[in-house]
């Protein structure tokens, strides 16, 4: 019986380590906004994930050419069987320096969700490279 138990943590551990993997396999890359508080907005926003590093861009979307750098930071992502968190560490507002709940990770999206004192901040993004 020890030795079933054994062999079942094995592959447990085994599954949940390639799942983790995967998820930062999909992380990685850059992710524009979606900016659905501000339509009319002349820039549009990007999140570069790489290898522990984030930076966050600003392009004018009359010239998309021309990248503004508007924050640098750190993260790491979290999972468990249960659940995926995005902790974003050193960007300049305090405010994101948090565990940002993982609504949707795929190939295409990226939701983040933060309980914050009085609402929630959620950012949404679709993939635009790795």
């Amino acid at each position: 019986m020890q030795k079933l138990s054994f062999i079942f943590f094995i592959v447990t551990l085994v599954l949940f380590t390639s799942c983790a993997k995967e998820k930062e396999d999909l992380l990685r890359g850059t992710w524009e906004r979606v900016n659905v508080e501000n339509i009319e907005d002349p820039y549009f926003y990007e999140w570069l994930f790489d290898q522990g590093e984030l930076t966050m861009y600003r392009r004018l979307k009359t010239n998309p050419s021309v990248a503004t750098v508007m924050d640098r930071g750190f993260y790491v992502l979290e999972t468990t069987p249960f659940r995926t968190t995005l902790k974003l560490i050193d960007t300049s507002n305090d405010i994101w320096n948090e565990k940002w709940d993982v609504i949707r990770l795929d190939d295409q999206q990226l939701i983040i969700k933060l309980d914050i004192v009085g609402g929630v901040l959620l950012r949404e993004f679709v993939k635009k490279s790795e």
